[in-house]
């Protein structure tokens, strides 16, 4: 296991493989599990990322660190993997603390850290954000964060990066889950002047979450074979997921002036998800952001999964900074099939109500 540590935000790392055998180690996929800081940055035997990785081969690409959906992490099945093996990256694929490859390799013998402390949408920045600079000294490359879906929610905030790459992020609970969204500021509103407010919409929340859950979970300890006794652990771990999304909602102003962060959209996205991304889109265009953007036909909300192979070619654009042209998007119709549209077109694109 490799411990990560942060005190005074230095990072120092215990390699489990040494520099010597990257020749070895290039183009297989390596499994690994990182000990994260705690909250005063001292090392937390309780909070470890599961990841999978794959070095870079001989040239100057960057590291891509490989944010992870609300289920899992990327695994070294998953086709974006080996579309951009192909292509010469080196990859970190992250599994959040809270996700269930991670709470396994903790083991039944310890308390998730998520359990222990309250856990924000922050902190699923900082986990990214310490396993990016645990890539940066590993492997001596820049790192460029591609998010997916949820990680898309912390990466909001995430700080120190040239360009983030998000695959379908969610912007708000408002706009990933309208009737929850309702159902959330009701609980808020009837309990405004109740002085055990707090507790109630805690266990009315928590009892919307259970049933979705529940049934994911028992899914995920099947289908790894992950130990029985992990299943309060992982189903706890989902919930923190949750939780963290109430009253979340993407700002512009939170990303720093100099990174360039590439919007990647699905057709065939949730029409109230589609419509916040949308909105942070132009939000990121009127405050003159860098800002890119890439809208995949046919696609699904997992993008990277429905359409993996023309995911990897648009990530290979971003890094390699082709079309720098600002304030538009690319409708990607096929794989060598890009039409780019001016702003003033967006909403010829977008057809939303």
């Amino acid at each position: 296991m490799t411990k990560l540590l942060l005190p005074a935000f230095i990072l120092f790392i215990s390699l489990t493989t040494s520099l010597t055998s990257f020749a070895e180690e290039k183009a297989a996929t390596k499994k690994d599990v990182l000990s994260l800081p705690g909250r005063e940055g001292q090392l937390a035997s309780n909070r470890l990322a599961y990841i999978e990785y794959i070095a870079p081969q001989n040239n100057q690409l960057p590291i891509l660190l490989l944010g992870p959906g609300v289920n899992r992490g990327v695994m070294s099945f998953d086709r974006l993997l080996s579309s951009l093996k192909k292509r010469g990256y080196g990859m970190v694929a992250l599994h959040f603390s809270t996700l269930p490859h991670s709470v396994a390799a903790l083991g039944t013998d310890e308390k998730p850290f998520f359990e222990e402390e309250s856990f924000e949408m922050k902190d699923y920045a900082e986990e990214m954000e310490a396993v990016g600079l645990w890539a940066k000294q590993r492997f001596q490359r820049e790192v460029i964060p591609v998010t997916l879906s949820f990680s898309g929610a912390p990466s909001s905030l995430l700080k120190g990066f040239n360009k983030i790459i998000d695959l379908a992020p969610m912007v708000s609970l408002e706009h990933a889950r309208p009737t929850l969204y309702f159902y959330y500021n009701n609980l808020r509103l009837a309990n405004m002047f109740n002085p055990f407010g707090a507790a109630v919409i805690r266990a009315a929340m928590d009892q919307t979450y259970r049933p979705v859950w529940r049934p994911k979970t028992e899914e995920m300890i099947q289908g790894f074979n992950f130990d029985l006794e992990l299943e309060d652990n992982i189903m706890e771990g989902y919930m923190t997921s949750s939780r963290t999304l109430e009253g979340f909602e993407w700002e512009a102003k939170n990303t720093p002036s100099q990174t360039k962060r590439v919007f990647v959209l699905a057709e065939e996205e949730a029409e109230s998800l589609l419509k916040g991304q949308v909105e942070v889109l132009k939000e990121f265009f009127d405050t003159n952001k860098k800002t890119g953007c890439f809208f995949v036909r046919d696609a699904s909300h997992a993008v990277s999964f429905s359409h993996p192979v023309t995911t990897a070619i648009i990530i290979d654009k971003v890094v390699k900074n082709w079309g720098t042209k600002e304030k538009g998007c690319y409708d990607v119709h096929d794989t060598n099939d890009f039409r780019f549209v001016e702003e003033s077109q967006l909403d010829s694109l977008f057809p939303l109500e």
